[in-house]
């Protein structure tokens, strides 16, 4: 059977594409698929799923956590122009990232409100049809 570990195991991406993928096209339960992998969380399985149907697979990627960085570290010595290009290229990165973000969570918050209208339609339909009989 499965055991509990007591530390958080993070996995890496490909690994998480692979074990997703295995699910979509096997008949295999998240039980048996984490068995089969040594994942030792099958919910874990049931999360990637999920995120990868939601958000595809850019969603299983590692995100950098913590608090953001305010203020760039500057190399000491260096001369100013190369100072300043290293800030601007790690500020334009950081700003990306941050947008990258925030793509993520809109096309998962457009994806429930689609479904959330969707369903309400066919409810609507429903108690439309129910009336007519």
């Amino acid at each position: 059977g499965l055991y509990r570990s007591r530390k958080n195991e993070e996995y890496p991406f490909e690994k998480k594409i692979y074990v997703v993928e295995l699910y979509l096209t096997s008949e295999l339960s998240y039980n048996d698929l984490a068995l089969q992998e040594g994942i030792n969380n099958p919910a874990l399985i049931c999360n990637w799923v999920n995120r990868f149907r939601v958000a595809g697979p850019d969603a299983l990627r590692e995100r950098r956590k913590g608090r953001k960085i305010l203020m760039a570290k500057s190399p000491k010595k260096l001369s100013k122009e190369t100072t300043s290009q290293t800030t601007n290229d790690n500020i334009s990165k950081e700003y990306v990232k941050e947008l990258e973000d925030q793509l993520l969570q809109l096309r998962i918050e457009n994806a429930f409100l689609k479904e959330a209208r969707r369903l309400r339609l066919a409810e609507e339909a429903e108690m439309k049809r129910r009336r007519e009989l």
